[in-house]
């Protein structure tokens, strides 16, 4: 794969995706290194319910979970050992490792939870249309990506959560989330943009499957789309965790679409494009793009980051050439107290170009 430098970044000479250098923080590291070995741990103890048919998945699991405890251990010693040291090269390195025994060990897991959600989509939308005044359609489609990036069985808050009741669903993510004022709320700003232009091209870039893609992404794309934008929808060319990967991304918008004429007319007139962006983990280099998803960024005029690994962990800080867009659930208390927010915290930021 020919991977580029994103074309929108504005600085891409000294653009840094990671938010925290965990080989100088020794607060972070002292923090995201035995975090993280308890979140493979915990992969590890729902691997034979992730793949039931395999009989050593357990056994493969624990191997990757010695090897990942074997860097941790190491990287105590001495944090220089993984350049750059961060919770995005952390993430790779377990997610390039696991892949080692397990093609994509969700898929079982995003197939159900997509086909569940797939039951509600045209609720959705039809509620979606329901709403008449522009403000509130637009609130209502942002808070339902947010409730859906709710659904990320990488922390381990949400996953208890998950696990703990079987009617969670969209409604229930809502009324978790906090209510507006967010600690960054930028909506007022950007449903005025929307009210005085209509953006040629976004690129989106997406994260879990279930809920989260189904019934927050797709009616926030299909709102797009009813006003003229072309939209570029990119996600992980190497499965990971639940997110969505490229070949699912052409496969649940097809499914979608069955449901939507909005959806089938652009799938067949090329306004709505899927593409992967060539990520092997859940976070975001803007470095390290495909060249076909560098080439379709070049005619874009916005871009749109979901998720916490893409717009908080990578990228939180990252300015564009422009208008952009990130949104994400602060799902773990640490990182978000970090910050100064809470948990359960909402990220809305919208910085448009001057």
């Amino acid at each position: 794969m020919n991977n580029q430098v994103c074309p929108l970044l504005k600085d891409p000479e000294h653009y840094t995706p990671d938010i925290q250098d965990l080989s100088i923080n020794e607060a972070a590291r002292n923090y995201w290194l035995p975090t993280l070995q308890q979140t493979v741990k915990k992969i590890v103890a729902k691997i034979s319910k992730l793949i039931p048919d395999n009989p050593k998945a357990e056994e493969h699991a624990r191997l990757c979970q010695e090897k990942f405890n074997d860097l941790v251990e190491e990287l105590k010693l001495d944090p220089r050992i993984l350049r750059p040291l961060s919770v995005r090269t952390l993430l790779e390195f377990h997610e390039e490792n696991f892949r080692v025994h397990f093609k994509d060990a969700w898929q079982s897991q995003k197939e159900t939870e997509t086909k569940e959600a797939l039951c509600n989509f045209a609720d959705r939308i039809n509620f979606i249309d329901s709403i008449e005044d522009f403000s509130d359609k637009w609130l209502q489609l942002i808070v339902g990506v947010l409730a859906g990036n709710f659904f990320d069985w990488g922390s381990s808050v949400v996953a208890n959560m998950l696990e703990g009741s079987q009617g969670f669903g969209l409604t229930q993510a809502m009324n978790t989330i906090e209510s507006r004022p967010w600690f960054i709320d930028d909506v007022d700003a950007w449903v005025n943009r929307l009210n005085t232009r209509i953006f040629k091209q976004a690129v989106i870039f997406v994260d879990n499957a279930g809920v989260d893609f189904i019934l927050g992404i797709l009616p926030f794309v299909r709102e797009f789309l009813r006003m003229g934008t072309r939209v570029v929808l990119t996600a992980n060319s190497y499965p990971s965790l639940n997110d969505v990967t490229y070949e699912e991304l052409n496969l649940y918008c097809c499914k979608a679409a069955q449901q939507c004429h909005i959806l089938k007319s652009a799938i067949a007139n090329g306004q709505l494009v899927t593409v992967e962006n060539g990520q092997k983990g859940p976070c975001l280099d803007l470095k390290n793009i495909p060249s076909e998803l560098c080439d379709l960024m070049t005619e874009s005029d916005l871009i749109v980051l979901e998720g916490m690994g893409r717009s908080v962990h990578t990228n939180l800080n990252t300015e564009f050439a422009v208008d952009s867009v990130k949104l994400a659930v602060l799902k773990n208390e640490w990182l978000a107290k970090s910050l100064g927010a809470n948990q359960f915290s909402v990220i809305f930021k919208y910085e448009p170009t001057i």
